[in-house]
């Protein structure tokens, strides 16, 4: 009873809206701190904790589910806390790709959510939005993976050795390719960033045509649907 309570307050419409907040917070406002000190990280780690442990709940559709979405949401943020105070390679390999992984799963059950059959309204709206940043912050953790293993993989300004800074220009760099704005201040150097860049510069021309065509379609029908209904 009380994992049914769990599920259906954090499945309610408005977390698309709690959800969308608090990516733009992280993005527009966190990330670009978080090159502060510890204090600008700590922020920032606490507000990713809160989105892990609450889009667990979301993912999840049975106690099972439920269990193990938990385990992978808790085990993120633990490594992320410990990686945040004692950094190190293998943390920094293992949290990255937790995140990805989580990121990835919580992008995939707001598309079905989205794409599920009735009226578009602002909630989806707002989901479909979600989703779109969500494939931001999943790319700039793949960038981050590749840095792991090659730190010369990017062209960076010469002021962005530290962790917390090139986070933060790997999370621009991945904006910037999303909407293929891309200055050149940040380039791809190895040729695993260079594919990884080109994939996103490709979804984010093809994500939101096939979007608004999809929920265009949508609308189209559900109003159709009425229309019939209206006239038996």
């Amino acid at each position: 009873m009380r994992f049914r309570a769990i599920t259906r307050y954090w499945r309610a419409d408005w977390y698309l809206s709690f959800l969308l907040c608090m990516l733009l917070l992280v993005v527009f406002v966190l990330y670009p701190l978080s090159d502060r000190g510890r204090f600008g990280g700590v922020v920032l780690q606490s507000v990713f904790s809160l989105i892990l442990i609450s889009g667990a709940a979301l993912i999840a559709n049975r106690p099972g589910v439920m269990v193990l979405a938990l385990l992978l949401a808790g085990g993120t943020a633990a490594v992320e806390w410990i990686r945040l105070f004692r950094p190190s390679r293998g943390l920094n390999v293992l949290g990255i790709s937790l995140w990805i992984l989580f990121c990835s799963m919580l992008a995939a059950v707001i598309m079905v959510r989205v794409f599920r059959k009735g009226r578009i309204n602002l909630y989806r709206i707002q989901g479909a939005l979600c989703v779109y940043l969500l494939l931001g912050v999943i790319w700039s953790g793949a960038y981050r993976l590749v840095v792991q293993f090659d730190p010369a993989a990017f062209s960076l300004p010469a002021s962005t050795a530290d962790e917390g800074l090139m986070s933060s220009s790997l999370v621009y760099f991945s904006f910037a390719t999303l909407t293929t704005l891309g200055y050149g201040d940040v380039t791809a150097v190895h040729t695993a960033a260079r594919s990884l860049a080109l994939l996103e510069a490709l979804t984010g021309q093809l994500f939101p045509a096939v979007l608004i065509a999809r929920l265009v379609a949508m609308e189209v029908v559900h109003y159709q649907e009425k229309l019939d209904r209206d006239h038996k």
